[in-house]
């Protein structure tokens, strides 16, 4: 009687360990197929960004942009004979002339 007690409560063990074998190994799968979607998700968004640094890369060549530049607007690109220091503009005094500060007050 105690074997048949012993054997029942060995199978039932077998039979409960099992069931839970099925049922992590199901999980295991279900796993593996998220990790391998969130690859596949990841080389989609480094395609993306890999052609969006390229879509941007060209909608910021400067020679495009002057092209739009020229052709939208009225403005004239700057030579460098029209640039000046700041030594070449010449002093002027001002028109109001400055006061003293009155240090009576702090």
């Amino acid at each position: 009687m105690k074997h048949l007690f012993w054997n029942l409560l060995a199978v039932l063990a077998v039979i409960v360990l099992g069931a839970i074998m099925f049922v992590l190994k199901y999980q295991v799968i279900e796993k593996e197929k998220e990790l391998a979607r969130i690859h596949r998700q990841i080389s989609a968004d480094k395609r993306e960004i890999h052609m969006l640094n390229a879509d941007w890369a060209l909608l910021n060549d400067p020679e495009r942009l002057r092209t739009l530049v020229e052709q939208q607007t009225q403005f004239k690109i700057i030579k460098a004979q029209q640039v000046i220091t700041p030594d070449d503009i010449p002093y002027r005094k001002p028109s109001v002339p400055k006061q003293k500060p009155d240090l009576g007050d702090i």
